[in-house]
């Protein structure tokens, strides 16, 4: 299995190779938000609006990052590489909106069971959420059922829980020089991090079925 450096250095060469495309998605992207988080000034007419607009637009650039991260002949990139079919589309939000409400209703269980047991349910959120961070990427690459890409996700971080999280925190330089550069840095920033993390995904994955 190759290393995490050769990982993010083989996304890295396929993000450079066509930047345009994932570059002008994520400012796309963040304009969506910044109209949303603009426009609604209602607290929960927000969160909702912002819920599902967060969905969609994820599930899109999933599949980019995703098919960015297969393209191992740096064949050219399309708009087009962000088509999805309706029913991997359905279940990707469906189930990005189910792990929304199940995270606010923790969170909201937590602030009333007092700061320790806040305490220990956010761990457990934490934690939750690596098992379950390659569920989407499972369903747009081999369209399973919503169950079956979480059980398959656990499967894929079963024994590397720490690799991932080692993995995900490696970023952390990247995204505060793009706070230091105002902003403009994370449109590159982004789908680096989203094309390395697709591409890690398909390291697991293979490693798995070697063994």
């Amino acid at each position: 299995m190759r290393s995490r450096s050769e990982v993010k250095k083989d996304a890295k060469r396929k993000l450079n190779a066509y930047w345009n495309i994932p570059v002008v998605v994520t400012i796309a992207v963040f304009l969506i938000e910044s109209i949303v988080s603009g426009i609604f000034r209602n607290a929960s007419l927000y969160y909702v609006i912002s819920t599902l607009a967060t969905a969609f637009t994820g599930v899109f650039t999933t599949m980019l990052f995703l098919r960015i991260a297969k393209n191992d002949n740096l064949e050219k990139v399309t708009f087009s590489w962000m088509n999805i079919p309706s029913e991997k589309l359905i279940k990707c939000v469906v189930y990005s909106l189910i792990m929304a409400l199940g995270t606010t209703l923790i969170q909201y269980v937590g602030e009333w069971v007092g700061p320790l047991a806040g305490f220990l349910l956010a761990i457990f959120v934490a934690v939750l959420e690596v098992y379950l961070s390659f569920s989407v990427l499972i369903i747009l690459d081999t369209d399973v059922p919503i169950l079956n890409a979480i059980k398959a996700s656990m499967d894929l971080i079963e024994g590397r829980f720490w690799d991932v999280v080692i993995f995900s925190l490696s970023f952390i330089p990247w995204f505060l020089l793009g706070v230091v550069t105002f902003g403009i840095g994370l449109v590159w920033i982004f789908p680096y991090f989203g094309i390395s993390f697709a591409n890690y995904y398909l390291e697991l994955k293979y490693n798995k079925q070697l063994r």
